[in-house]
């Protein structure tokens, strides 16, 4: 047994007893990993035996590594419940009679042809899959692919089926894609070919096939090659379209071929090529096209049960969307449903990159400048959402360069972000800060809107009725460019918002007792989605000088099922201090709160209270901790508990 499971892994909110994490990751979890689709009548050999305890070995020391270092009991246990082994007889037998017809449906199109002999399918746990576009493979060393390669199997052991798309742009300039006649060339054909070949070479032990097929030729191994199959298998003829080539026109023809490499454990990769049905001919497509046909007809699988769609990553050169705020780091994540316009404007606006790494910079002095960076970063974006838009909720993006992707380490976005299902820093976390490392990953999902009100006078809450009767304000003032309020006027659902924060505290708030005190006082309001997190905000006068107040967080609240993941409680923290209160924001938590590590990250400075009982922080470029700090203190040291006993 390895020495890691002989003392307890530390976690932000706890420990784990070696037991535990033997009993819950390792025996519930890990076996999931490897989905090996073998008939009931055949036995490995010693050597796959062999093969399969050293890649269980090292899928153990991986997912330890970084759970034990980065993530808290909540990553684990969500890791564990997501990809865990432990489906019932009847989800069996349903993904049984899917590979089934599956197979009905490759033999309906090869008309009788026996792809795999007559070993059966048997699917052993859900597809994840992963859909990996890859750009400027050509100018990558072969040391940078061969970490990449080893990146991809690593996120295969650990529970996703990737699937690689090459992007062709960069092979030969832009352009190039077009002949006279729309068509593929021989030359680029062969082209596409070589560049697969080198991906698959560094994934390992590729499968080839010689000759590109029509899409009635599926014969891309031999007859037994199931007994032992390879890592990779490039299929370059899975889609069709009409002349003249447009997106519109392109259909994934051929999907069973990819589903059925990876229920062999297998990594497919796609060439952009796309099969002229009338000339018989291929012509090569964008890459964003493929993409984006694969996204929508996964998603639209009528068994979400059996596939699922669980990532889009991009590898490109330029790495993830930069930020003016970020010194042109990339931005850590972007809830598309919120920033989309805000972050396209900016791309549009402002020439990058004024600081980038020497690999960015060798790539702009190549392919066309800052101006084609900005263009490529805009692109990305609007693919993504797009992309996210027909994929289910669930479904993340990332963008990140080749050289971060290669990465071997614990902190590789790639893994980091299967393993936690979040980015490696937190988006809400000072820009300046110690922790707040430039980053070149973006993290990218359809998200929520975010409503955001700000009064200076202080409004009131719509009165409480369990009924969820809708009032509205009608004494707000909006601050210019924030999310839509209907004219100035806010409805806000007060049964909603009370359900949100009894289910984030675990407590009872005594309504009318909290309006009392509030009423009259609200600073701002903060309400992501159909109200899965949110903040109050209010005006607190200064005891002993009535006509000063503080912007002072009376409830910062996130529904429990979001706690930890899906990035909600960054959206509303960020939205609350850097969009309404960038001045000053002062805030308390109960000095034995869990949270309060979370706190102090995003604070500028914190103070234990009188009493020990509450802990205040706050943050602002314009705080008084320099000569009225007992402001704060008595600030912080009047507010009443507004929970039920």
């Amino acid at each position: 047994m390895s020495h890691l499971l002989r003392k307890p892994v530390c976690f932000a909110r706890g420990m784990i007893s070696a037991r535990a994490v033997k009993s819950r990751l390792l025996r519930r979890s890990v076996l999931a990993f490897h989905r090996n689709v073998v008939s009931a009548t055949q036995f490995p050999t010693l050597e796959e035996d062999a093969q399969e305890e050293d890649e269980f070995s090292e899928s153990k020391e991986l997912i330890l590594s970084v759970l034990q270092t980065h993530a808290t009991k909540r990553d684990a246990r969500a890791y564990i419940n997501k990809y865990s082994d432990n489906l019932d007889s009847a989800e069996r037998r349903k993904r049984k009679e899917f590979a089934k017809k599956v197979l009905r449906s490759v033999s309906e199109a090869a008309r009788g042809f026996d792809l795999y002999g007559s070993a059966p399918i048997e699917l052993k746990d859900m597809i994840r899959v992963a859909v990996i576009k890859i750009r400027g493979v050509s100018d990558l060393t072969p040391n940078i692919l061969g970490n990449i390669g080893k990146t991809i199997l690593r996120l295969q052991r650990l529970g996703l089926s990737p699937v690689i798309v090459i992007d062709p742009v960069e092979e030969n300039g832009p352009g190039w894609m077009q002949s006279a006649e729309g068509f593929a060339s021989s030359a680029q054909i062969k082209q596409m070919t070589g560049v697969a070949a080198r991906i698959a070479a560094a994934i390992e032990k590729p499968v080839v096939c010689d000759k590109l097929p029509s899409p009635a030729v599926l014969n891309l191994r031999s007859r037994n090659s199931h007994k032992h199959p390879g890592k990779a298998a490039i299929l370059p003829s899975m889609f069709t379209h009409v002349a003249p080539y447009l997106q519109s026109s392109i259909k994934w023809s051929l999907p069973h071929l990819m589903f059925i490499e990876m229920t062999n454990q297998v990594v497919p990769i796609i060439t952009p090529l796309v099969y002229n049905e009338h000339s018989s001919r291929y012509a090569i497509a964008v890459a964003d096209d493929i993409v984006y046909e694969m996204v929508n007809k996964i998603s639209g699988i009528a068994s979400p049960e059996v596939i699922t769609l669980d990532k889009v990553i991009y590898i490109d050169p330029l790495g993830g969307i930069p930020s003016e705020e970020r010194h042109s780091g990339a931005h850590v994540l972007v809830n598309l449903a919120q920033e989309y316009d805000d972050i396209l404007r900016e791309l549009d606006s402002v020439m990058y990159p004024p600081n980038r790494q020497s690999v960015v910079l060798s790539v702009l002095s190549n392919k066309g400048g800052a101006e084609h960076y900005n263009q490529t970063h805009i692109s990305n974006l609007n693919s993504f959402r797009k992309l996210l838009a027909v994929a289910p909720p669930s479904t993340s993006g990332l963008i990140t360069t080749p050289v971060v992707a290669a990465s071997q380490s614990t902190r590789n976005p790639l893994i980091y972000n299967l393993l936690t299902d979040r980015p490696v820093i937190s988006s809400s976390l000072p820009v300046d800060g110690k922790r707040a490392s430039i980053q070149h990953t973006t993290l990218l999902r359809h998200g929520m809107p975010v409503m955001m009100i700000y009064c200076s006078q202080g409004m009131y809450l719509p009165e409480y009725r369990r009924t969820g009767l809708k009032n509205s304000f009608s004494d707000t003032q909006v601050s210019n460019g924030l999310s839509a309020l209907c004219n100035g006027v806010a409805n806000i659902d007060m049964n909603k918002l009370v359900e949100l924060i009894e289910n984030s505290f675990g407590r009872e708030l005594d309504v009318q007792h909290y309006l009392n005190r509030v009423n009259g006082n609200i600073a701002g309001l903060v309400i992501a989605g159909n109200y899965e997190g949110g903040a109050i905000i209010t005006w607190e006068k200064v005891p002993g000088n009535p006509l000063d107040h503080v912007a002072y967080l009376d409830k910062f609240a996130v529904l429990r099922r979001n706690q930890g993941s899906a990035g909600v409680a960054d959206i509303v923290f960020k939205a609350m201090s850097d969009k309404l209160f960038p001045k000053e924001l002062l805030w308390r938590s109960r000095t034995e709160n869990p949270v309060n590590r979370w706190y102090f990250d995003r604070s500028k400075g914190s103070l234990r209270l009188p009493g020990k009982r509450w802990t205040m922080f706050y943050r602002g470029y314009d705080t008084r901790e320099d000569d009225r700090l007992q402001d704060y203190i008595d600030v912080c040291s009047s507010i009443e508990p507004s929970f039920k006993n």
